[in-house]
């Protein structure tokens, strides 16, 4: 089985006391996680830019996004 790298950039609040993660597998198959890491970076942009903008409101409720 050929393995595949993911690398996935998130903002951390510099007042954060944990950080969780985990993997989803939806359908039937096998997950495998292997030399998983979690680095410091320097100034890189989020891999969703939306994550970042938080509303008070509900939004895409119609899924159309």
């Amino acid at each position: 089985m050929t393995g595949r790298r993911y690398d996935i950039v998130l903002d951390v609040p510099t007042n954060a006391t944990d950080i969780s993660f985990g993997v989803l597998l939806s359908g039937s198959g096998e997950v495998w996680l292997n030399e998983a890491k979690v680095e410091v970076t320097g100034a890189v942009l989020p891999t969703n830019e939306k994550i970042n903008a938080v509303s008070n409101e509900p939004t895409n409720l119609d899924f159309r996004e």
